[in-house]
């Protein structure tokens, strides 16, 4: 039983998540193998910590507070030549979280992505020669330029900074960064500009007004212009931008669940598996967007594994099309219209119950 979820915003990590549906795979008789997994957004570093080095460090928070912030070793050789260093995983989240912000702290203009850069730097310092960055889930819509000006750029430092002059001198930009692979996991393929883009699809969320939205937008096309890239290219608008300001120093964008199913190992465990158990939060039509479940489905369909998938919440339509596309079934964890803390409290009890029962009907 290959036990793979994503996180459950609000109860569960995607390790919690893995160890609860493996207790109730074994309760039934199967052998689980526990494999928690994500899509380029926050928790995917959760998703690497087995047989990597955690490094701490102390960065800015999206509005220049110290805060704590893990950077990922992966267990990848180092370079024998050079004694270099490997693979790092930095998550944007970690250091520019919007989570971590009240929604009166809620602010486009003040936040920045500064502190995420500082992570890529931290990165840099310990030898990476290749650095993989989840942009999911920051506070800021600042075009990636904060995080480019902690990297040595002479540019804006956050939003107000971008309202005001979207432009770049990369004269000092760190040069170590020529010398490395940067690929960029995001779970949103989002433009930089236009309805879909990072001030209209996600400036809302972020405390952004529509005034505040329709003046980022037009910046943000302006800081297009000034980075050399095209505001419509795919991933540009993810993480408020910071796709945008990678994309333009030479990072490689890429589906963050397929790539993580990929680092993960995840084909060649399915190989082996009987059926494989999935689950996240809320199965809706954004699960059917670059999500882990919806790439865990089309593995396992291509595979001709079985594959059930359960949600916190389950809404109909998503789930017939996770069964459209080759799911044995999708369900929900527990009644519709309870509170949220009663959810999330029993979260884990009912993600085992809903293995064991799966395991048996296999």
């Amino acid at each position: 039983m290959l036990c793979a979820p994503d996180k459950l915003r609000g109860a569960l990590d995607a390790r919690g998540a893995a160890h609860a549906l493996a207790e109730g795979a074994r309760a039934a008789g199967g052998v689980p193998h526990e494999l928690p997994i994500a899509d380029g957004g926050e928790g995917t570093l959760d998703a690497f910590l087995d047989g990597a080095t955690v490094h701490e460090l102390t960065v800015e928070d999206a509005l220049g507070r110290p805060r704590s912030a893990r950077l990922l070793e992966l267990a990848d050789a180092p370079d024998p030549a050079t004694a270099a260093g490997g693979t790092f995983l930095v998550e944007a989240a970690e250091a520019v979280p919007l989570h971590a912000l009240a929604e009166h702290e809620r602010d486009v203009e003040r936040a920045s992505s500064y502190g995420a850069g500082e992570l890529v730097r931290a990165a840099l310092d310990r030898g990476a020669r290749r650095i993989l960055i989840a942009v999911g889930g920051v506070a800021t819509v600042d075009g990636g330029a904060g995080a480019l000006q902690a990297l040595g750029a002479r540019c804006p430092r956050d939003g107000a900074g971008l309202l005001a002059a979207p432009e770049i001198d990369r004269s000092d930009l760190d040069p170590r960064l020529a010398g490395v692979e940067i690929e960029l996991l995001v779970d949103v393929a989002a433009p930089l500009t236009g309805p879909d883009g990072a001030a209209h699809r996600f400036g809302p969320q972020k405390g952004a007004t529509p005034e505040q939205i329709a003046a980022l937008d037009s910046a943000l096309t302006r800081w297009a212009d000034a980075l050399g890239i095209d505001p419509a290219t795919p991933g540009a608008g993810a993480a408020g931008g910071l796709g945008a300001a990678f994309q333009a120093i030479g990072a490689r964008t890429v589906a963050g669940a397929d790539a993580v199913l990929e680092l993960t190992g995840f084909d060649t465990l399915l190989a082996e598996a009987d059926l494989v158990l999935t689950a996240e939060g809320s199965v809706d039509a954004s699960t059917l967007q670059g999500k882990a479940v919806a790439a865990v489905v089309a593995h396992c369909a291509k595979a001709g594994v079985p594959v059930e998938v359960f949600g916190g919440r389950v809404i109909d339509e998503a789930a017939v099309e996770l069964r459209r596309r080759g799911a044995r079934d999708v369900r929900p964890l527990g009644p519709a219209g309870r509170p949220l803390a009663e959810a999330f409290a029993a979260a884990a009890d009912e993600l085992a119950a809903a293995a064991e029962a799966a395991t048996r009907r296999t």
